[in-house]
């Protein structure tokens, strides 16, 4: 029963941070997705507290196990907008192989500043 408790204690909080995202988006015309901001909104709390509290890890596990479901929607909007996507799927495609480069050189940057020891001068 205090399984229970804690699943749907973390589940409201994460589905709280959702709704505070959406309310501020609504709120100040931020133009970001309410989601998002949400998501900011838990990193910045995650980060203040420099832990995870229980019940948010207990209300997300369920949620982690099913993820694969969660992108059922996703995948289905592609074959619906598929006319859509194939005649813009060179530049898609460009956009995607230069992102993931930038995105691989930007973190290895960084991993190599952490990771390396500093060389004197």
């Amino acid at each position: 029963m205090r399984s229970l408790l804690l699943n749907l204690l973390g589940f409201l909080a994460l589905t709280g941070f959702y709704l505070v995202g959406e309310l501020l988006v609504l709120i100040l015309s931020i133009p970001m997705p309410g989601a998002l901001v949400g998501l900011l909104l838990l990193l910045v709390t995650l980060l203040s507290l420099r832990r995870i509290p229980f019940m948010l890890s207990q209300g997300a596990a369920p949620l982690l196990n099913h993820m694969t479901v969660l992108f059922v929607p996703a995948i289905s909007a592609v074959v619906l907008f598929w006319d859509d996507i194939e005649q813009h799927l060179p530049g898609m495609i460009a956009a995607i192989v230069l992102s993931t480069i930038v995105s691989l050189a930007i973190a290895g940057w960084i991993a190599r500043l952490l990771f390396l020891p500093k060389q004197e001068k």
